[in-house]
């Protein structure tokens, strides 16, 4: 296990207070040696089992990989890797205004025109990382960031997957939809694809669901089923006979129909984050905010 980032002597920078702590690290923030306020995500390697740390390393690069060749407005910015003896750290933008989380927690439930707001801009990341290949697998109001200019950030690829595709001639001819499947529970119950919970095979449209669980965590301060323990939530989302939750009638006819599109059980009939930046929950915004 070797260091083969260039980056490592082009970042110097000293530890300040902890901006979150997850199942894939410590997120610090961090002063570099120029001034600047960087995040810092550490990962520490399990250095009693060398097997494992192989393991953990490897699963490390693979995010980096992906945050390395990503670029968008609506994503993280990566800025370099150094490893440490055994500690990894992942080198990313600084989002002074925290996580969506927080925000509901400081602030209480969003009106609709600003989750509305937030939601066009989850939106254009997500097809960002669909058209790319990538798809997030944890998207949720913890791991949605904000900047003082209102402008979103999604974070944490440490449940991200770069489809791989086969595109030979046959493989061509079959449906998109059973090539780029995945078969292993990555996420946050709360925010899970019932594809997923039930182990049967997800892809893109696995994140559509996340999206209509985090609109109806900002709409209501919790994401759906939060009223059930994390297992109950779990056999409730992979349920055909458990009713999926909706907004309530106070939001517009145009974000509850957005929610119910997201929140579709069967994945073939979720749009996709192309076709619901076209919903008029957000188109309608859009246009009022331009004339």
């Amino acid at each position: 296990m070797t260091n083969e980032t260039e980056e490592v002597e082009t970042i110097q920078w000293k530890r300040g207070n902890m901006l979150g702590k997850g199942a894939y690290g410590t997120v610090w923030c961090g002063l570099t040696n120029t001034g600047g306020l960087i995040a810092v995500k550490q990962i520490e390697l399990n250095t009693d089992n060398m097997n494992r740390a192989e393991m953990e390393y490897e699963k490390i690069q693979e995010e980096v990989e992906l945050l390395k060749n990503l670029n968008h407005s609506n994503i993280v910015g990566y800025l370099g890797t150094s490893l440490e003896e055994h500690i990894v750290s992942i080198f990313m933008e600084f989002v002074p205004g925290g996580s969506i989380a927080n925000l509901l927690a400081r602030f209480g439930a969003l009106e609709e025109e600003v989750f509305c707001h937030y939601t066009r801009q989850i939106l254009e990341g997500v097809q960002y990382l669909h058209s790319n290949n990538v798809i997030h697998r944890d998207i949720k109001g913890g791991n949605i960031m904000l900047m003082p200019n209102s402008e979103i950030k999604l974070i944490d690829f440490g449940c991200a997957k770069r489809l791989c595709l086969n595109m030979s001639v046959g493989a061509r001819n079959k449906s998109s939809s059973h090539n780029r499947l995945l078969k292993s529970m990555r996420g946050t119950p709360y925010w899970m694809a019932p594809e997923v919970v039930k182990e049967e095979g997800h892809g893109t449209r696995s994140d559509i669901w996340s999206i209509g669980c985090t609109v109806f965590e900002m709409a209501s301060r919790k994401p759906p089923w939060s009223e059930m323990p994390p297992m109950a939530a779990i056999f409730a989302i992979g349920s055909d006979s458990k009713p999926v939750p909706q907004l309530p009638e106070k939001f517009s006819p145009e974000a509850r129909q957005f929610v119910q599109m997201c929140l579709r059980r069967d994945q073939n009939k979720r749009p996709s984050a192309a076709q619901m930046l076209n919903h008029p929950f957000i188109a309608k915004r859009k246009k009022s905010r331009i004339s």
